[in-house]
């Protein structure tokens, strides 16, 4: 069995781990009421008290007579062994192909494609993931930005296809005003004038 690449994240509760793992390697998002083998037995038992899937990391807490000390290793066993089944997965709620978007969307923007965004003092935030289509709203200096364009299709667009390859469309609201008119020249004084 090939092992899946993880690592633990802390989190603000001391209970909560969270391993993030490679995009796409479990099918659903949300709350587990059941994993495969030792970790679903731990779920079960009480020792972890829950699990959530995001699209690239699962979050355990762990119940409150548990520490990560000295269960830790335990989990992080049982945790590898489960990612090598993911059918075995089952959610509290099945998750839809929307819910499949719009958490991969999140992860791209939570991600360096929302990173470089932020970078350049912009902002993109979630409006809609539905029906194999989503749209961003884009705001700070990306509402007059020219590369706007390149930013949304080639960063985020090609992240999120790697995540949900059945994306239809991802489209920006908030977008440059393409009306403006003409370049804007930045006026330079000589130097020593």
């Amino acid at each position: 069995m090939t092992t899946v690449p993880m690592h633990p994240e802390p989190t603000t509760d001391p209970q909560t781990v969270r391993w993030v793992i490679p995009a796409g390697t479990l099918p659903l998002v949300g709350p587990i009421t059941d994993a495969p083998a030792d970790l679903g037995t731990m779920l079960h038992s009480g020792t972890v008290a829950a699990i959530e899937v995001e699209s690239r990391a699962v979050l355990i807490r762990l119940a409150p007579d548990h520490t990560w000390a000295t269960t830790g290793p335990r989990v992080r066993d049982a945790l590898d062994t489960a990612l090598g089944h993911p059918q075995q997965w089952r959610p509290a709620t099945a998750p839809t192909e929307d819910d499949l978007l719009h958490a991969a969307l999140q992860d791209v923007l939570n991600g360096p494609a929302g990173d470089y965004i932020r970078s350049h003092g912009g902002e993109a935030t979630i409006v809609s993931a539905h029906d194999r289509r989503a749209e961003v709203r884009l705001s700070g200096t990306c509402t007059h930005c020219p590369a706007a364009d390149f930013t949304l299709h080639s960063r985020l667009e090609s992240e999120l296809r790697k995540r949900f390859p059945a994306l239809l469309e991802l489209r920006a609201t908030g977008q440059p005003d393409r009306r403006r008119p003409g370049p804007t020249w930045l006026l330079l004084r000589r130097r020593g004038a």
